[in-house]
């Protein structure tokens, strides 16, 4: 220990050491963690390369090779990283002309931006996938205006003022409905801690419910679980004017009396009611209104300290850090999935912000103490993590996906095209390696995911993941179906390179495809399902679409420009059939199932060619 300020000569018989270094006395030494943190999340071997592991390489992750958790270091060194950041960017800048971006700090997650563009010449309507209402004006279906108006209107069953029925929240009832929240609900958005929330529940039902947050959460969990059914169970009990229906119905009028406390309360569990709330909107196939929520609730996430420069993560208990990361990404990636598809006017996505995705994985929770088997918990409490580790492993599995789905299309919108090409040709030379990324992520899964399967094997999790699969490959070959239906038959049409041509094909082969792998959920309620019918009836539509090319290729005298995909028209009638399931709730099914039977009418008698 150094001399004191008033015995500045030690005495000879004192033994001289070397004072401590000045860092130490201000931070304790830790351990180096060896993995980075998305194999220590996916709980699997890190090789440790530089830049990038190899499978963060694959996915398209941010490999971050160092504790998340800066609270350890001194303010010396915190600042020398920030500087560090501060002059990367100001390098980005000056390199690639960027517009201002505000310093980051180590714990930095904003959105990677593509920085690769190189000749502006790509058409994002051409190359990205188009929503329903742009594929309806598409001339190959020569459909008469007035009828592709898609009024958005309120279904009757949200339309009803009527008194909601008062429901008595006994521990039976609110236990019966929670299990089927954890089960059916939350494993695909893993939000919240089920312990906790159970415990909440209870408390709700032993004392009632009062205007608290608390009690406006645990009526929305209850809602849910209330309107939750198996997967792949027929879902007629929970149709509206059901006993099921109303009763849910009824616990979310009275959780929305108390979204009022719960704006005025802020943080976390604003932001988990309002994203609930936009999950139950979505159940019951009100698309604008969860978007709303799933708005609001991205806006609360804006001020968690690991989203704001500056702020560390220390600062925020680890529990609520992880619960902070959930409901963040749950929120982006559902409002973002349905601004895609809304075309909202004041809230429309640059070229640049089409292709963009937040630059980290969500932390899961630490693993659990292992009960004993003669515990009487121990059962409830397997149960719990057991649910627990395939919600995570579900999670993560779906947002590594969508991140790899962004990259590819980063690189489409920025493909540099020269003058002399055509952009098919350039597209389709890298097809090929987008192809093999999504293979590499169908084999990086873990066997509780797999999807080698049949799909009529699947649960919830691997039909979701599945489905998003389809559309990353409906993604890669979008540009070639487009031209092809769209430019076929005109004087511009160019002579396509045979790999060309084989990308469009496949590409139909897709859209078959996508309607055979989403029917076992072709009645199973729950968040995805708008967004299902919406891909299953674009699926149609181009089906249709090239259909009709190929009719009027022959009543012209002309040779088929392309070969329709087997079983083409049975797609088409499982689309119809999926409309009809819904229109009494859906406004998106009333409205296109009777353009399909009249596109239909026209084509179905065209054979198989």
């Amino acid at each position: 220990m150094p001399s004191s300020p008033q015995n500045p000569n030690p005495s000879p018989s004192r033994t001289s050491k070397r004072p401590a270094p000045r860092g130490t006395a201000a931070y304790p030494r830790k351990r180096a963690v060896t993995a980075c943190q998305v194999c220590r999340a996916r709980r699997t071997k890190c090789d440790n390369l530089k830049p990038s592991c190899s499978f963060c390489l694959k996915v398209g992750a941010k490999c971050v090779q160092s504790p998340v958790d800066f609270s350890s270091y001194d303010p010396a060194s915190l600042r020398i990283l920030e500087r560090l950041d501060e002059i990367e960017q100001h390098i980005l800048r000056s390199q690639h002309g960027a517009t201002d971006f505000p310093p980051k700090s180590p714990q930095s997650v904003r959105p990677n931006v593509p920085v690769t563009s190189k000749i502006e010449t790509v058409d994002p309507p051409r190359v990205l996938v188009q929503p329903l209402e742009n594929i309806l004006e598409w001339q190959s279906l020569r459909l008469d205006p007035a009828i592709t108006e898609m009024q958005e209107q309120l279904s009757q069953a949200w339309s009803d003022t009527a008194n909601h029925p008062v429901v008595d929240l006994n521990a039976q009832f609110t236990g019966s409905a929670v299990d089927r929240f954890f089960t059916h609900v939350h494993v695909k958005n893993p939000i919240l801690n089920e312990r906790e929330t159970r415990r909440l529940i209870t408390r709700i039902s032993m004392h009632g419910i009062d205007w608290s947050p608390d009690s406006c959460l645990g009526l929305l969990v209850c809602a849910l679980g209330t309107l939750a059914t198996p997967f792949g169970e027929d879902q007629c009990q929970t149709h509206p004017g059901t006993e099921v229906y109303r009763t849910a119905r009824s616990l979310y009028a009275a959780a929305q009396k108390r979204v009022g406390s719960v704006l005025c309360s802020g943080g976390l569990r604003e932001a988990q009611c309002l994203f609930l709330s936009g999950v139950y909107m979505m159940s019951i196939f009100q698309r604008e209104h969860a978007w709303r929520y799933f708005l609001q609730a991205l806006a609360c996430c804006q001020q968690f300290s690991f989203l704001r420069t500056g702020q560390r993560s220390g600062v925020t208990p680890q529990s609520n850090r992880i619960a902070e990361q959930a409901i963040y990404w749950s929120a982006w990636k559902s409002e973002r999935e349905i601004r895609l598809d809304l075309q909202a006017p004041d809230f429309s996505l640059s070229q640049t912000e089409l292709a963009i995705y937040p630059s980290f994985f969500p932390t899961p929770p630490e693993s659990h103490e292992v009960i004993p088997a003669s515990n009487p918990t121990a059962t409830a409490i397997d149960g719990i993590a057991e649910r627990e580790r395939l919600a995570w492993y579900f999670y993560l599995s779906e947002i590594s996906l969508r991140r790899l789905h962004f990259r590819i299309a980063s690189s489409m919108l920025h493909t540099p095209v020269p003058s002399e090409s055509d952009i098919l040709e350039e597209l389709a030379k890298a097809t090929e390696e987008h192809e093999e990324q999504a293979q590499e992520w169908v084999t990086a899964l873990p066997a509780i995911l797999s999807l080698q399967a049949p799909p009529e094997n699947d649960d919830i999790s691997r039909f979701i993941l599945r489905g998003h699969l389809l559309n990353l490959y409906e993604m890669m070959y979008w540009p070639f179906v487009d031209a092809a239906i769209n430019r076929a038959g005109t004087q511009h049409t160019p002579e396509w390179s045979p790999l060309v041509c084989s990308l469009f094909q496949k590409g139909l082969h897709r859209h078959v495809e996508r309607t055979y792998v989403n029917q076992p959920g072709f009645y199973h309620r729950h968040h995805g399902t708008v967004c299902l019918i919406r891909s299953c009836n674009r699926s149609a539509l181009i089906l249709l679409a090239a259909a009709s090319v190929v009719q009027s290729s022959f009543e012209e005298g002309l040779p088929s420009p392309f070969i329709m995909p087997e079983n083409w028209k049975h797609a088409v009638a499982l689309a119809l059939d999926l409309n009809r399931f819904w229109e009494g709730e859906s406004a998106d099914c009333r409205s296109m199932r009777p353009i399909l039977e009249l596109l239909w009418a026209r084509v179905q008698f065209l054979d198989d060619v």
